[in-house]
């Protein structure tokens, strides 16, 4: 049976355990849970704080990433144009020695081709001369050792003023003594001639030495202390081959 006055007092009751429990419970939790709340908005606002940080340290570290690139950039770029010119420095080193040797092979080359040249000038005049030597030889006769001494003869008569004078310096007490070199025996004519044509010139008496030398050829060689006129064959062909080895020979 229903009893008003039990259920006021249950609701009573109840009022009054839900007033202790909100004093006893409720605060406290509530408390706990606003203070709860602020630790999370502080570690909130740190947390933001923090990403902020981040955020800046990132665009910091991009930054310097950025000109770590560049500087990076840069010195490659250096190293690039250094490694091109230590390029082009070697390049003209080794070309200058490229040039070099040879310029210095070119040099050498042509000193061989002159050396040769020369070499083969010498044995070809060498040969002319023994193949005209032994020509003349064989064509030599009276008439042309007569026809030679009569050169020598007309050479002596009307020798240079400087050489007549030089000449006569060897005249001592008016005397001379004169060496005549022939291929073959000069007969006493001849030789008769040669000394009156120095006596005439030198105005002294002679005394004429004779000399055979077969490899004259033909004609007569006059020394007179020191001094020599050479009317031979074998003295034209020397004259001759040292003219030609004198004249330059090219390739």
């Amino acid at each position: 049976m229903f009893n008003p006055w039990t259920f006021i007092f249950e609701v009573v009751n109840f009022v009054v355990v839900v007033y202790i429990l909100y004093r006893v419970l409720f605060s406290p939790v509530r408390d706990i849970l606003r203070q709860r709340e602020r630790e999370i908005k502080t570690v909130r606002d740190d947390i933001e704080r923090t990403r902020r940080e981040v955020d800046g340290l990132k665009e910091r570290y991009e930054e310097g990433l950025e000109k770590l690139e560049k500087v990076k950039a840069g010195y490659l770029e250096d190293a690039r144009v250094e490694a091109l010119k230590e390029r082009e420095r070697i390049m003209r080193e080794a070309m200058q020695e490229i040039d070099t040797e040879r310029k210095k092979t070119v040099r050498l080359i042509r000193q061989e081709k002159l050396r040769a040249l020369e070499e083969m000038r010498e044995r070809v005049v060498s040969v002319a001369v023994e193949m005209a030597g032994r020509l003349l030889s064989d064509v030599s006769d009276d008439f042309l050792q007569e026809r030679l001494l009569r050169m020598m003869t007309e050479r002596l008569a009307h020798l240079p003023e400087e050489e007549l004078r030089r000449l006569n310096e060897t005249v001592r007490d008016g005397t001379c003594t004169a060496e005549v070199h022939s291929a073959a025996q000069l007969s006493s004519e001849q030789t008769e001639e040669i000394k009156s044509t120095l006596r005439n010139i030198l105005k002294c008496s002679v005394d004429l030495v004779e000399r055979r030398d077969p490899s004259l050829i033909a004609g007569v060689r006059l020394k007179i202390d020191g001094h020599v006129l050479d009317g031979t064959l074998r003295g034209n062909l020397d004259a001759a081959a040292e003219k030609l080895k004198e004249e330059t020979w090219t390739l």
